[in-house]
């Protein structure tokens, strides 16, 4: 049983397909443009800290004591109390 596509089946002319005329426009104005640029996302630099800190049983000491002493002669007091305990 062959089945034939008649002339009178076929509404339209190719003139008038979606792919020609005003149509072709319209689909060229929506697609995306061929480069899109997209900035890479910012990595925060890893930051080296004491996850700990603050949470021992000396610490409230400890910080008064680096307070009162200063920074920089608190680090150097730190380093000798260091050096003494490895060396036992």
């Amino acid at each position: 049983m062959a089945t034939s596509i008649s002339a009178s089946a076929f509404l339209g002319s190719w003139a008038t397909s979606s792919i020609a005329g005003e149509d072709h426009i319209i689909l060229q104005a929506k697609v995306a443009p061929p480069h899109v640029r997209v900035a890479r996302p910012v990595r925060p630099r890893p930051m080296m800290k004491n996850v700990n800190e603050g949470k021992g049983i000396f610490a409230p000491l400890v910080v008064i004591t680096r307070n009162i002493v200063g920074k920089k002669r608190f680090n150097q007091l730190r380093g000798k109390a260091i050096a003494l305990h490895s060396q036992l």
